[in-house]
């Protein structure tokens, strides 16, 4: 399953749709409608997403551990923007 769709079950779990996203992103409807249909949903996307959801996003290795992300680790420049670079990783 793709990142995409699994983001998609995840906001039909919490009652909204891919729209809802484009303020939380900071992008237009259209926008958002495109990252998904491209399956182009960044990390930094990703955390904000989970965010706006009030969801948890973590990596869990096999032992246990876990390993969480929230906005404070979203890279930004100094004036206060996400790096180019980091847009589309």
């Amino acid at each position: 399953m793709s990142i995409a769709s699994k983001v998609k079950a995840l906001l039909s779990l919490t009652g909204h749709k891919p729209a809802d996203l484009s303020e939380c992103l900071g992008m237009s409807v259209q926008s958002v409608r495109n990252k998904f249909s491209r399956d182009s949903i960044s990390v930094p996307d990703l955390i904000k997403i989970c965010e706006y959801l009030d969801c948890e996003l973590l990596i869990q290795t096999k032992g246990k551990q876990a390993v969480y992300f929230d906005v404070s680790d979203i890279k930004q420049d100094a004036g206060g923007a996400e790096p180019e670079g980091e847009r589309n990783q």
